[in-house]
């Protein structure tokens, strides 16, 4: 059986199942998406890099970002789940992307996932901002989730010394690279929070909001469109959001692995 734990929530649903241990994360999970967040952040690298030295068209970012970004941030989802702070390489506790010159790092996006599920959706949830309204506030929300997400964490937590030395780190990367070349990265940011704002509206209001109700849902999708973003960003990260009802009741099986476990019940 699964572990319980202590960090997110429990391991069994209102009906009392568990879950074998063999369906799991482990260590070797997160080793895989360790390396897989970390070649899926060198990718934007290098595609930032070669429009920055002329190398491809800076168009090629308003294509790749998106691609890699939301590939990437499902693999780092899953990495959420395993892969304590503590574990977590120094490349991974900076999370240097560059979408904001005030974001947070692994340890603060992990808590703050964390208390999403143990709290999805109530007053209680931190992402719950994202989540409540009309479509157009949520998306809004998402856009600024970033700079909001900062924001709030400071408010309750204070800025710890680790935080602002991040901090400190990753704005003066974001400000030296917008001042390297104005317009390149520019495209290169407009991308990734446009991603950035579409894969958090998906996750938290598409997901926790149906018509005002607030809870768990299923994607409200056709086949179709599951199938073309399969498609284009892989099976298993496609999963975390088709199956998103069973994740949140059992949040330490492997996306791959959800569609083996019963029904959830509320």
């Amino acid at each position: 059986m699964c572990d319980e734990v202590t960090d997110d929530v429990a391991v069994m649903d209102a009906s009392g199942y568990v879950p074998p241990s063999s369906l799991c994360r482990d260590q070797a999970d997160r080793r895989h998406y360790q390396l897989l967040t970390r070649l899926y952040a060198y990718s934007l690298y290098v595609a930032l890099g070669a429009a920055l030295l002329g190398v491809e068209p800076v168009w090629v970012l308003a294509i790749a970002v998106p691609f890699v970004y939301l590939r990437m941030a499902l693999a780092l989802h899953e990495l959420l789940h395993v892969c304590t702070p503590e574990e977590a390489p120094r490349f991974h506790q900076l999370t240097m992307i560059f979408e904001s010159p005030m974001c947070l790092g692994y340890r603060e996006h992990r808590a703050i996932h964390f208390a999403h599920h143990r709290f999805a959706a109530t007053d209680r949830d931190p992402e719950r901002y994202q989540i409540i309204g009309g479509p157009l506030r949520a998306f809004v929300n998402a856009m600024l989730s970033p700079e909001r997400g900062f924001i709030r964490w400071v408010r309750a937590h204070g800025m710890s010394r680790s935080l602002a030395i991040d901090a400190s780190l990753r704005a003066v990367a974001f400000v030296g690279l917008a001042w390297l070349n104005p317009r390149v990265f520019a495209i290169y940011w407009l991308s990734l929070r446009l991603s950035v704002g579409f894969a958090s509206f998906v996750f938290h209001h598409v997901l926790h909001n149906l018509d005002g109700r607030l809870g768990t849902f299923p994607l409200p999708v056709s086949d179709a469109i599951v199938r073309a973003a399969r498609f284009l960003f892989g099976r298993e990260p496609m999963l975390i959001l088709t199956e998103h009802e069973r994740h949140h009741s059992w949040p330490r099986v492997r996306a791959r692995d959800l569609p083996l476990l019963p029904e959830p019940h509320a």
